[in-house]
């Protein structure tokens, strides 16, 4: 009953939502806004026409693009308007309009280079969506994904280059990534889309199977999150961008590489005259990650393992799936700048090598899943008066998973095996279950005047995990097996911000928690014994915090503070029926976290712009979830771990020379400490790890990149782009640094690697070939204990873009 009452809030949400768009649907309907068109040419500081340049509304998903005259046209509604204006080369503009009858209106542009510049007695000052998200109170870095469209790149690796940012990978294609973020590893670390949580989305859409062309940015906030995320989250939150553009499109793009890895991607996107709207995103990812691993070797006549490490080919590793998400709707309606309705269907298959520990190698074991998942979006800026701004998604996914392990058979890694007397490689499992994922998201935002806003958002999310195979779970498996695993989150913020003027603006919030858990607890207090029985728990509690900046001259000032909790995630409360173990009795982490960060963005002469951004910030948390590997078994699971402390730095620096070159790095380095001082819940015995750096986590890594661009090569509007890459990894501990010979401890060892790639572009972007080599000087590489990655690496990509400006 409790798991119905779970889907019953969701769906009350999800109609609510659904009557309320329908409200406003009826509403408009007696409005009758009427739609204008929006007229004017862009130039130069000269006088000559621009061609190419792109002129949008801000906020909503119109644009057009300046013909060979500079000429451009687009339809707009009666009320406030943002205009932007923006071109390679150039410094993007912004104009204030506000529209109030039926008139066509016209509003000319002249890009230029200067620092400082007014048009139509307006001060303008240049922001792209990159630069806005920047200069928020919030520590955050944005990501351009455009100027990585030519590459092979996926979400997960691009996301790779941020500061701050590590991406751990299990091994090559399809394999677990968890997410590092000022020291938090995997759900600490809260992903979404356009604003709506990935929770629940499924293995076959995690952020390494995701190709980059189907982002326009990724944003990363670190620590302190906006209230309008509505997450839990402790390291912070990374929110993906999806391309918005009401322009008509086609994207296609294929790619072979090593380890006949294969991956193809189609966008397809389309806007009418009349607002009707249509995209279409669909990828394909294939590998045998057949590549080679040095490991110790089973002897499966006498069941020791070899002291020496042999080179070996990974046979049972082939992964691939395919997924395709579509939308349809409208856009820039006087009653709906955008109401979308979508549809997301992947699949995928996985065979696995092996467990947490790479010398427990399997032969015959694999998984499978599909995922369906409908959705719901509605934005409208000035709804019903103006400055009050609205936005409400919901989603309902259903995963699909089937795991198999039947064959009674112990491999090693030359592909031998031996018979064994029981069935599976690991534990027999023919596994069928569904996890079952709801989310609803409003939110709501008024701007009383210039100096105060108001916002308020709502986020409740349902988790369920059902077995679709009940006959098998009960032949095979104990009562546990039977018992119903479900979880809900609500997560309710307000905030309030002041600008004082236009350096300053300071963000007062807070917010609400509650969670449910029902599942399995351990009753039995006697050891060696267990005896589940069916349990539900619930918690609430509420966090708060401030963020503020302040712009002096080219420098960008920040600080925020927040008390903040993170709520048990479905994976560390059930498991994932593979090889990770849950835990419904986790309690929810807390922490105070602290940020301060200084940011420059000068351009000198004209020529040169340098980008340098510094951040440093202080964690205190408590009853901290950490992932254990079991080291007999090769299984994990997780746990609660008292009083941590963490102390770090990221700093990043990058100088361009016109668009000719780029030259840039970033840097990390984290100090997070167990300061549980105990060792026993009784505080009777000192801990002999107590001030021991984290294990498992890394301290200090980051990365340095160039790019040379040769423009007009071979024809006009052609361009070759030559980029390198150079990454690094500092050594850390798999274990407590103070256990155990200092010389024979396990550690992940200091890691160096090269990346090259090379794209040219042709017909103005129409026609794109990329070569890309990966660590090629081949390190052997490990982002977790005795887990290796692939070697050297190459690939090519083909890649055809058309679109077509609408206005």
């Amino acid at each position: 009953m409790i798991a119905e009452k779970i889907y019953i809030n969701l769906f009350l949400q999800y109609a609510f939502i659904a009557t309320f768009v329908l409200c406003v649907t009826t509403f408009a309907a007696y409005a009758q806004q009427p739609v204008v068109h929006l007229r004017g040419v862009v130039t130069n500081d000269d006088g000559e026409p621009l061609q190419q340049a792109t002129v949008y509304i801000a906020g909503s998903s119109f644009s057009a693009t300046t013909d060979a005259n500079g000429a451009f046209q687009l339809r707009i509604s009666t009320g406030r308007h943002r205009v932007l204006c923006a071109l390679v080369g150039y410094q993007s503009q912004e104009a204030n309009l506000v529209v109030h009858d039926d008139r066509d209106y016209r509003l000319d542009f002249q890009l230029v280079r200067g620092d400082n510049y007014h048009l139509q007695e307006v001060e303008v000052v240049g922001k792209s969506a990159i630069t806005e998200v920047r200069e928020s109170p919030f520590n955050v870095v944005a990501l351009d994904a455009k100027s990585l469209y030519n590459s092979t790149l996926d979400l997960g690796h691009m996301l790779d280059r941020a500061s701050g940012v590590k991406i751990r990978e299990t091994g090559g294609m399809g394999s677990n990534m968890s997410i590092s973020l000022n020291g938090f590893t995997g759900r600490h670390i809260k992903l979404f889309m356009d604003g709506v949580p990935m929770e629940g989305f499924g293995s076959a859409f995690q952020l390494n199977n995701i190709p980059v062309n189907i982002a326009d940015r990724i944003e990363v906030y670190k620590g302190v999150v906006p209230i309008e995320f509505g997450a839990d989250a402790m390291g912070g939150v990374i929110n993906i961008v999806t391309n918005q553009s009401a322009n008509s499109y086609l994207d296609v793009s294929y790619s072979y590489g090593s380890f006949n890895t294969h991956k193809t991607n189609i966008s397809v996107g389309h806007t009418t005259k009349a607002g009707f709207t249509f995209q279409l995103n669909a990828f394909q990812n294939y590998s045998d990650n057949d590549y080679n691993v040095r490991t110790n070797v089973l002897d499966v006549q006498t069941g020791n393992f070899s002291w020496e490490e042999y080179w070996v080919r990974r046979f049972n590793d082939a992964y691939h799936n395919e997924t395709i998400m579509a939308k349809v709707g409208v856009v820039n309606k006087p009653w709906a700048d955008r109401l979308l309705l979508g549809i997301t269907l992947g699949q995928e298959k996985a065979e696995i090598q092996h467990a947490n520990l790479m010398k427990i190698v399997f032969g015959m074991r694999e998984r499978s899943g599909t995922t369906v998942l409908p959705s719901l979006s509605y934005e409208k800026k000035n709804l019903f008066v103006d400055n009050l701004h609205v936005r409400l998604t919901a989603n309902y996914n259903r995963n699909y998973n089937h795991n198999i392990d039947t064959a009674a058979r112990q491999y090693n890694w030359f592909g031998e095996y031996r018979p064994t007397r029981y069935l599976g490689e690991s534990s027999y499992t023919l596994g069928k279950f569904y996890n079952d994922n709801a989310s609803a998201t409003a939110n709501v935002n008024y701007r009383f005047n210039e100096k105060h806003s108001l916002a308020f958002n709502d986020v409740i999310t349902g988790y369920e995990r059902k077995n679709a195979d009940r006959v098998a779970v009960t032949d095979v498996y104990s009562a546990i097996d039977t018992m119903r695993r479900a979880n809900l989150k609500n997560v309710l913020g307000a905030s309030y911000r002041y600008q004082h003027n236009k350096n300053w603006n300071t963000n007062l919030f807070g917010k609400y928690y509650y969670q449910r858990v029902i599942g399995p607890v351990d009753t039995s207090n006697v050891a060696g014994s267990t005896a589940y029985t069916e349990r539900t728990e619930s918690f609430s509690t509420t966090g708060y915090g401030v963020a503020s900046t302040y712009f002096f001259h080219d420098f960008q000032f920040k600080a925020s503070i927040e008390k903040a909790f993170r709520l048990p995630a479905d994976n560390e409360l059930f498991g994932d029926e593979v090889l990770e173990t849950g835990n419904t009795s986790l309690r929810a982490e807390n922490s105070l976290n602290y940020n301060v960060g200084v940011t420059l963005n000068s351009t000198i002469q004209d020529d040169h712009t340098l980008y340098a951004d510094v951040n440093g910030y202080y964690r205190d948390i408590n009853d901290y979830i950490q992932r254990l590997v079991e080291q007999r078994y090769g299984t994990a699971g997780y746990s609660n771990h008292g009083k941590v402390r963490n102390i770090g730095v990221d700093a990043e620096l990058r100088y361009y020379y016109k668009n000719r070159l780029m030259v840039g790095g970033n840097v990390t380095y984290q100090d997070m400490r167990n300061k549980e001082r105990y060792a026993s819940s009784t505080g009777d015995r000192l801990s002999v790890t107590y001030n021991n750096r984290m294990r498992n986590v890394p301290y200090f890594f980051g990365n340095a990149d160039a790019a040379y661009y040769v423009h007009d090569l071979w024809g006009m509007g052609n361009v070759l782009s030559l980029g390198y890459t150079f990454n690094f990894v500092g050594e850390f501990f798999l274990d407590w640094e103070s256990l155990g010979n200092q010389n024979t401890k396990a550690t992940l060892p200091q890691q160096l690697y090269h990346d090259f790639n090379m794209s040219y572009m042709m017909g103005n972007g129409r026609y794109n070939v990329a070569f890309e080599a990966r660590n090629f000087t081949n390190s052997m590489l490990y982002d977790n204990f005795s887990l290796q990655k692939p070697g050297r690496s190459f690939s090519l990509k083909l890649r055809y873009f058309l679109i077509k400006r609408n206005g």
